[in-house]
């Protein structure tokens, strides 16, 4: 009984670790193998249409759209379309302020999600590629041009973009920032093989001639890279497109999104996997994704088993630092809204966080539940000076002037986590 049990603490393990380290580490050693070079071109100026996805945005869209129209840019190469999704707000009026600045408002009364609106919204469209990018996200006035020059390479069909989450100080804030940095790493390092598996929503770049009719309960952001792969043409990472946006504050908000993702991804693969780009990709989904969603049941597993096998000092030395990491978790919960600010409290709290959220949603989708539509994390889209921030920020000291095009109140003083 104990020697199985330990085979099942040494397999979940390694699991675990596969996850976070083994598969980076992959990848690291292939790209000294099998790296392949994108021949960008700074002077490339295809026609490019940023499409905004857009739901009951009235209190950041303006600001989104002057952030737009400030890209550097040609302006005659270069489109802005809103793509309202049901908004019942102020939202389409805002919009239709713009239009004689040659804004397109797409907007349809029913909402139906995400990706059914984008497949309306690209209809009729006839750029050269096709920018997506969400309401709260916010661009460096070079990230057009930083994306679209890695299209000068005929087998790049689609291009990934760096997103920055803005700091607060809450734990779910900071949490998410670190994810994101090492998500990016990830990102780099599967570039090296043109191989990316995921965009990213906010910002990503997908030629027009490649853009296929969206599953609407899968993710744009998913469903595109792996079907501009499964033709053949290269998916990459480019650093230096760079969108800024605000993390979340409320545990709730980011637990919701996390468990949405992970059931939008899980079927998007379902529905994809028989024309995923190959089994190379299959291999970095079940690498980067699948095994990482499947931590979150299995950490309960781990703990049991390890309750099993104390007798054997390093198996109790394991189990006492899972209690100790475990309740700098609880505290983290206790504390994240508060004055302390510890990564000690920090990365358990959020670790655990999103594996509760992993667990939620592997029992979402076994339960055949499908989640559609997308519900924005409110606190994204509040101003600074909103109470449930104020005391949260830090002011950037000296800075005036930040690289967003043009000018946005709710960034301008928040700390930059790159």
């Amino acid at each position: 009984m104990e020697i199985a049990a330990g085979v099942v603490f040494i397999a979940i393990l390694g699991i675990v670790l596969y996850a976070y380290a083994g598969y980076p580490a992959v990848l690291c050693v292939l790209g000294l193998f099998r790296r392949r070079e994108v021949r960008r071109d700074e002077s490339y100026c295809p026609r490019v249409i940023l499409i905004i996805s857009a739901h009951n945005e009235e209190r950041i869209i303006r600001e989104k759209i002057e952030n737009s129209l400030a890209l550097d840019y040609p302006k005659d190469r270069f489109r802005i379309v809103v793509a309202s999704d049901g908004s019942v707000d102020a939202t389409n009026d805002i919009v239709r302020e713009y239009e004689s600045r040659g804004v397109i408002l797409k907007a349809f009364e029913r909402r139906e999600g995400k990706s059914a609106t984008l497949n309306r919204a690209v209809l009729g469209l006839d750029g050269d590629i096709l920018v997506f990018s969400d309401a709260n996200a916010f661009y460096r006035e070079d990230a057009i041009r930083k994306l679209v020059r890695n299209m000068a390479d005929e087998e790049i069909g689609c291009v990934v973009g760096k997103l920055v989450y803005l700091s607060n100080h809450s734990y779910v804030g900071r949490g998410e920032s670190l994810y994101w940095r090492y998500e990016s790493l990830l990102n780099g390092l599967e570039s090296r093989l043109k191989s990316v598996l995921v965009g990213t929503g906010t910002i990503f770049a997908v030629r027009r001639t490649l853009f296929s009719p969206l599953i609407k309960d899968v993710a744009n952001d998913f469903q595109l890279p792996a079907e501009v792969a499964s033709r053949g043409y290269g998916v990459v990472y480019e650093s230096g497109a760079v969108a800024y946006e605000r993390s979340t504050f409320y545990f709730r908000e980011e637990f919701s999104r996390k468990r949405r993702i992970i059931v939008r991804g899980l079927t998007g693969f379902k529905a994809l996997r028989t024309n995923f780009g190959g089994g190379f990709r299959i291999y970095q989904f079940i690498s980067r994704k699948l095994i990482r969603w499947w931590v979150g049941p299995l950490l309960p597993a781990l703990y049991a088993v390890n309750l099993m096998l104390l007798s054997n000092p390093l198996c109790l030395a394991f189990f006492v630092l899972q209690n100790v990491f475990y309740a700098l978790a609880i505290a983290g919960a206790i504390l994240r809204r508060g004055g302390v600010q510890s990564k000690l409290l920090l990365v358990p709290f959020y670790f655990v966080m999103v594996n509760a959220a992993s667990f939620a949603a592997i029992v979402t989708y076994v339960s055949g539940r499908r989640l559609v539509s997308w519900e924005k994390a409110e606190t994204t889209r509040d101003a600074h000076e909103h109470a449930g921030f104020a005391p949260q920020l830090r002011v950037i000291e000296g800075k005036k002037d930040l690289p967003y095009a043009g000018k946005h109140k709710g960034l301008e003083n928040f700390e930059r986590i790159t």
